[in-house]
């Protein structure tokens, strides 16, 4: 947002404005909105009014009319299954979540845990989690181990996101070219499989295990053509036997064959999954679904996962929802001739789930309709 000197002069006039009020109201026993000062602007009056807590933000979190009192939660669930149980708009979790101070780790809800619905003081909805109950421990043996039965619920289904978290790949070009690479088998054969003994160069190997990618597609920017990475296929995994120039390796594990040229990476470290809540981008976030990262699949459809022209330079992070929109179009009117414009419509929501500077993976968390690549992704 850009702010130009006329408005910091304002907010200048507004913060001395309020500074008079508060005094006004220390020696006053009538509120600010029953006595103000006869030279506030309105805008101003009506923004303390909001910070003091109106209930107007209340209005903009539409409740589902069937939504229960409590709810207890079971192995399963998602955070995002959880919100539509009590939200309208799901994405709108953290307007309602209530942080219990007795409980450890607040952020967290597991099953078993008991939610309650209820209003604070100011009349606004809020869930709260109900004093949990001590988890069952499982003692083992010789030596006494303790480990917990359950695990945070996460917010989306683990099995739609968890193989793309660790064997999705996008880089720029320089990148992928500076990266090791196999240089052959010890069979000369042209492709290589499981059990197969490959030499790689380009790098110093110092870990036992390594993802075995191939660069795939440029992901550009539909309508400026801009560049914004190199998305990698994932093909499998090889073993360190020799580090060496080159180095010696056993592929295991693969799902696609693998080739001279090929890129190894090391393994990125366990990723939480559960560590973000849903909610909305902000205000005028646009962009495009550019690819999907399922190539068995030509169907976008619910718990897809594809690649939108959005990252981190434009301020996105995991949890950031967005509503995805259909392509106008353009027809002839049978009636009056000519043409007309027909308005793209909302075929569903995304939630992003992993950043990039430039893409983001997200994940189709409904699909209304038809969901095409190149579909508008905005502010929901």
């Amino acid at each position: 947002m850009n702010i130009t000197r006329s408005s910091r002069r304002f907010g200048a006039a507004l913060s001395l404005t309020t500074a008079i009020l508060l005094a006004a109201c220390a020696q006053s026993p009538f509120p600010p909105e029953s006595s103000p000062a006869a030279d506030e602007p309105p805008s101003a009056a009506k923004s303390a009014r909001n910070i003091a807590g109106s209930n107007a933000d209340q209005a903009a979190i539409p409740l589902r009319p069937d939504h229960p009192q409590t709810y207890t939660v079971v192995p399963g669930d998602t955070l995002w299954s959880i919100a539509g149980r009590f939200l309208s708009n799901p994405w709108q979790w953290r307007q309602i979540w209530r942080q219990n101070p007795r409980i450890r780790n607040p952020n967290r809800i597991y099953p078993g845990d008991v939610l309650q619905f209820s209003y604070d003081a100011a009349g606004k909805p809020q869930l709260t989690v109900a004093e949990r109950q001590e988890v069952p421990l499982l003692k083992l043996g010789p030596q006494v181990r303790v480990e917990t039965l359950t695990q945070p619920i996460p917010p989306v289904p683990r099995d739609a996101v968890e193989s793309f978290l660790t064997r999705a790949l996008i880089l720029s070009e320089s990148e992928w070219k500076k990266s090791p690479y196999i240089v052959a088998d010890d069979d000369n054969q042209v492709v290589y499989a499981d059990r197969d003994r490959v030499y790689a160069r380009g790098g110093d190997f110092d870990q036992p295990r390594y993802q075995v990618f191939r660069a795939k597609d440029e992901l550009r920017e539909p309508g400026s053509g801009r560049y914004l990475g190199t998305a990698g296929n994932y093909l499998g995994e090889a073993i360190l036997e020799k580090n060496d120039d080159p180095a010696t390796f056993r592929l295991i594990n693969t799902v696609a064959p693998v080739r001279a040229g090929d890129r190894l990476f090391e393994f990125e470290g366990e990723r939480e999954i559960y560590s973000f809540e849903p909610h909305p981008v902000p205000p005028d976030t646009e962009g495009f679904i550019i690819a999907q990262l399922n190539p068995d699949v030509t169907q976008i459809t619910q718990y897809s996962s594809v690649i939108i022209n959005l990252g981190g330079q434009e301020g996105l992070e995991p949890g950031h929802v967005l509503a995805i929109y259909g392509k106008s179009r353009t027809i002839e009117d049978p009636v009056r001739g000519g043409s007309v414009t027909l308005p793209g419509e909302r075929s569903g929501l995304i939630m992003v789930y992993k950043v990039h500077d430039l893409v983001s993976y997200a994940l189709v968390m409904q699909a209304e309709r038809a969901i095409r690549l190149q579909d508008r992704v905005i502010t929901p």
